[in-house]
Order: structure tokens, then sequence, then C-alpha cells
């Protein structure tokens, strides 16, 4: 008899009964539940905890799984690409190697130990300074169903003080992130302590990589001072940086919009670990110069935007000639319990480099009647300089060379002082264009420009740069070449017409003159790691870059920039070669090679995870 009409049966014989009968639901075998055991009173040395899961549906999800991740509460605990976390596992059904498994009826269990401080891509995490949990959640899904928080607590470890948030007293400031880059993926460590966090939506990248707790303030009319505490120690050993440490940073307004960065700077750098042969004691310095933006009142706290930070002379000497007097620092956010009141008059001047300018339109027309339209475009340039930082790094160099060909020409624009070979942006020529709107259109360019660097065995170019764009985004192709002599670390690269670069217009300034247009400042980011040997990231910032096109009858101008005058971003974002100089002049005795040699061997352009010998020393801002 078939299950519905044993359901009928049962009904019928209940109503004879005389019993009403209520339907009941059957109940969802699958209710997902994590219990840790324990997860309180933990041993900071480290205790072995059983985290256990029933209700999950192996089928659920599509069958991919569930995470599992031990640490604290970063932005990518959820991601699949999430990582420098405590633990992190994939429970599924059918589980293999690491993997926990799932049994048909949904549980599992995993033991392991944990400890409130561990060190993860360079980076330590405490859970003095940031609270552990143990997070379960739905694999590679945007679905909150499975998802669950279980704080773990350590004996004589008090509740974690967070640190300020986007509004909170406190201080988001992350020093520079090209410094932080260098030690990080170079092996070395970083130890924020005593107030100061990472901040767990920004971990380890700009804009605000650590927090500092909120000390005191005494500031009228938009004049005074804000202290805060914490330190934040870099190590890298392998470079002979055996402490490297900043700590409780103050910042003093003036009133005026500007300000002074102040904070307690020491370091044990060369010779040996036990014997360093630079040494600085831990003492107050006048770090940085602060543009800043107007205060906002954020209910009963000011918030203060730090717009740019530069170097100051007293702060290059503190950070033992790394970097140069004026070298941009990273910006950052100021918070502080108070009133804001009348907004400061700023009396910085806001000129930028003339790279980044966006002077009227100075063309003009041949005739009166220049039109520009879809069908008529005829000539254009691109301006785009690669990377500021890799022309100063060549430029710099010995017995280098950076030449232009086949149509393309090395402007004066975004130049490097105190470059050996030319050092400026690029204008590649025209070859053909397909035009629909300023963020519609495809454009081919002529030229080639090499870098040649004999000291440190390469020959790199790019050339035929091609710009497709479509509904404000776009891609950049090139052809990439890389030759090496000798017993370089690369091996050689040719890859012709790659997709190169992404392109976002979203902030791109489009100019239309006597029979011209042109989209000035695109953000242009890496989109193929594999044409340098995958060491550098997929998104990394390269210089912005403007396109110009025109008809015939237009007269483009020739060395002032494309257009509208605007050209690639000076210093725009991020560089890919860290600005450090590293100078044991012991381990440079074999070389042949002067002790202030711009170097850094481990810190890779090219090849395999090994490469060139970088370190580049850019201008002073």
């Amino acid at each position: 008899m078939s299950l519905r009409r044993w359901g009928a049966v049962l009904a019928g014989a209940a109503l004879v009964a005389g019993i009403a009968v209520t339907p009941a639901l059957a109940a969802d075998p699958f209710t997902p539940k994590v219990t840790v055991t324990p997860s309180a009173g933990l041993d900071p040395a480290g205790t072995k905890i059983v985290v256990k899961g029933t209700g999950f549906d192996p089928d659920a999800n599509d069958a991919k799984g569930f995470g599992l991740r031990v640490g604290p509460a970063k932005a990518d605990v959820r991601d699949r690409t999430g990582k420098d976390f405590q633990v992190s596992r994939l429970i599924k059904k059918g589980a293999v190697g690491t993997q926990i498994p799932v049994d048909a009826g949904g549980n599992w269990e995993y033991t392991v130990t944990v400890k409130a401080e561990y060190v993860a891509s360079g980076t330590t995490y405490s859970a003095k300074t940031q609270p552990f949990s143990v997070f379960v959640f739905g694999w590679d899904t945007p679905a909150l169903t499975w998802d669950s928080k279980t704080p773990l607590t350590f004996t004589g470890i008090g509740d974690p003080d967070p640190g300020p948030g986007d509004t909170g007293a406190g201080l988001g400031w992350g020093v520079r992130q090209m410094w932080r880059s260098y030690i990080t993926r170079g092996g070395g460590t970083v130890t924020p302590s005593d107030g100061a966090a990472l901040d767990p939506s920004a971990p380890n990248v700009a804009p605000f990589p650590y927090k500092w707790k909120y000390g005191s303030s005494t500031v009228d009319s938009g004049k005074g001072t804000v202290s805060y505490a914490g330190q934040v120690r870099y190590t890298f050993e392998a470079h002979m940086i055996w402490d490297f440490t900043i700590a409780d940073p103050r910042i003093t307004f003036a009133g005026d919009g500007t300000g002074k960065l102040t904070a307690k700077i020491g370091y044990a750098f060369y010779g040996t670990k036990a014997a360093p042969r630079d040494v600085r004691p831990p003492s107050d310095v006048v770090f940085a110069d602060l543009k800043l933006k107007a205060p906002t009142q954020v209910g009963d706290n000011v918030v203060v935007d730090i717009e740019s930070a530069s170097l100051t002379k007293e702060g290059a000497a503190a950070f033992a000639g790394f970097y140069n007097v004026g070298e941009s620092l990273d910006a950052g956010r100021i918070t502080y319990p108070g009133k804001s009141g009348p907004a400061p008059t700023t009396s910085v001047p806001t000129s930028t480099p003339a790279a980044t300018s966006t002077p009227a339109p100075t063309s003009t027309p041949s005739s009166s009647a220049c039109v520009f339209t879809p069908d008529s475009v005829a000539q254009g340039n691109l301006l785009w300089g690669f990377k500021q930082s890799f022309r100063s790094y060549v430029g710099r160099g010995e017995d280098t060379s950076i030449t232009a060909s086949d149509g393309v020409e090395i402007t004066d624009l975004d130049k490097i002082d105190g470059t050996r070979a030319p050092s400026g942006a690029y204008r590649w020529g025209f070859d053909s264009a397909q035009y629909k709107s300023a963020a519609e259109f495809t454009t081919q360019f002529r030229g080639k420009v090499t870098f040649a660097f004999p000291a440190h065995k390469f020959v790199l170019s790019i050339g035929r740069p091609k710009v497709v764009v479509a509904q404000g985004k776009g891609t950049l192709y090139a052809d990439v070449e890389l030759k090496t002599t000798g017993d370089a670390p690369s091996p050689p690269v040719n890859q012709p017409g790659i997709p190169l670069a992404s392109l976002d217009l979203a902030t791109a300034k489009t100019t239309e003159g006597a029979g011209s247009v042109s989209v000035a400042g695109i953000k242009v980011a890496l989109g193929n790691a594999d044409a340098f040997a995958k060491f550098y990231q997929v998104g990394e910032v390269l210089d912005d870059a403007a396109v110009t096109l025109g008809a015939a009858c237009a007269n483009l101008p020739g060395g002032s920039g494309p257009g509208s005058g605007a050209g690639p971003g000076a210093g725009s974002g991020t560089d890919l070669v860290p600005d450090v100089k590293y100078r044991p002049d012991a381990a440079l005795a074999s070389t042949g090679v002067d002790g202030g040699v711009w170097l850094l061997w481990g810190l890779v352009l090219l090849g395999g995870g090994l490469g060139l010998v970088l370190v580049v020393r850019r201008r002073t801002a």
C-alpha cells in the first residue's frame, strides 16, 4: 500500500475515533550547531580544543562543504582565498588529506591545539590585541546558513581592546605600505602590541592597517595635541634588520590644515643580532609633516582625515636613511573625543606636480569646423609611464639605459630627479582606433620602451600597448619580453599581446577639445602576474594613463601632455619596487659593488621567486 493510501487510512481511523488530527511537519534533521570544548580559560601557550558540528547536511551548499577557521575576525575570514589564520580547514563529504569528514548524519569533529599568539605571513596576531574565535561558514558561498562564531578566551588575557573603529577614538595609520610590504614579502615579522592592533578590516594593506589606542587630547579651536598608545615592531633578520620599532604616535594640529606626527623610534641594524652595528634607543622624533582635511563631528568624537603625510628630515634620519626626506607616508584617520568647531583655514599650497595637473586644453583647431566624431578618428596617443618606481630603479643604476623606439616618446612628465637615464613617462604613438564613447573604445598604439640594466643582467621591453574599454572598465594589452644574461636568476620571458593590466575609468576625467577628446586619470593595475614570473600580484597599482584621440584636423599638443594636458599620476598608488636601502658592506665585499649600492637580493622583479637586485630611491616629494 502506498504512503498516500496509508495516510488516508490513518486519518480516517482518527476521525472515526473522534480524534482531531493536526498534520505535523517533519522536523528538519539538519539544523547546524557548533560546540567548542573548552572555549574559555585556555592556556596562552597552547590548549587542545575539540570543535564539533551537528546538523550539517553533507549535500547542502552544492556539496562544496564548509569552512573552519580559528583566529581574529579579519575581513577575509569567509573568503575562499582567506589566509593567515591559525587554523583553516575544509569540512566536507568524501574528505581527503587534511580535510575534515562530515558523515551522512551531518556530524563532524576536529581536535586542534590553539595558542594566544601566532605568526603568519610575517605578521604577529595576538589575542592580547585582537579577539580570537572559531568560525564556521559555508564554503565559497555568500549564504550565511551555516555561519557561527565561538569566541575563545585565554587565561590572564582580559577582553582585548578592539581599538578604534571607523569613528571610535583612536588613530588609524600604517606608517608606510611599501615598508610593510617589503618586510612581510621578504619573510620578516610585524608585531603590533601595547595598544596597537592590526585592523581586521584592512589587514596589512592601505589605508589603515594599524589601530592605535586613544590616550589623551588637548585641542582648542583647531590647535593642540592628541596622543595615542601602542607600538609596532618590525624585524627582517635576513637583511640585518634586528629591530625597528615605532611607538606612541601623537598628532599636533597647527590650526591651519597642517600638522606634525611625532613618535618614539628605536632600531638595531646590521652587524649581528647580538652586536648590531647601528643602534638607536627609543626616543621622540618629529616623524611626518601632515596635510589635514577639515574636521567633522561624529557623535561625541572629532574625525580628521590625514590627506597626505611626508617624511621629515628628522624622520628620515630616524629611519636610518632607508627613505629620503619628503617621501610619502600613509594617509590615515585621527579620531578623538571633543567638538570639531569651525573648519581650519588651510595655508598649504594645493598645486600638484605637472604630471598630475589638469590645465586647460592647449589644442588649437586648424579650422573652426574641426569636429571629433567616432568616424573621424585619425590620430592620438597614450600617455603612460608603466611604473614610476621602476623607471627610478633603472634610471639611477650604473651604466643603465631606458630607450624608446618605433613611435614612442620619452617625455619630461613625471620625470624623476637624479636619474642617469631619461625617466619621464611615455607618449605612445597612434596606430588605430575604434571609438564609440569615452567609456567604450579600442585603441592600438605603436612603440617599444626598453630598460637595460647590465649589472643586474636583464633587458626588459614593453611594447605596442592596446587599450580596450567597455562600460568604464577595460584591459591594457602589451608585448612583454625579458632577456637575461649569465647566471641571472630569472628565465627569459617573451609574451606578445598579453593582457598586462586592468583599467578603471570610474574617476577618469574626459575633456573635449576642438576635434579631440581626452580621457585622463585612468587607473591601471597589474592584471597578469605571469608576465613578471608571478612576483607581482595581480592588482598591484601601476601609473595612471591618459588616452587622447583626435580628428585629422585637430592640433594635438606634443610635449605638454595629451588633450587636456593630464598625464599619469606621479607616484600614483603603491610602488611595485620597495624603495629601501640595504647596506651591509661586508656582504657586498665580493661583488665589486660599492657598499652604498641600491639593492635587495631576495626582493625580485622577475623570475620564479628570485630576481633582480632592487631598490629605488624615489625623488623627493
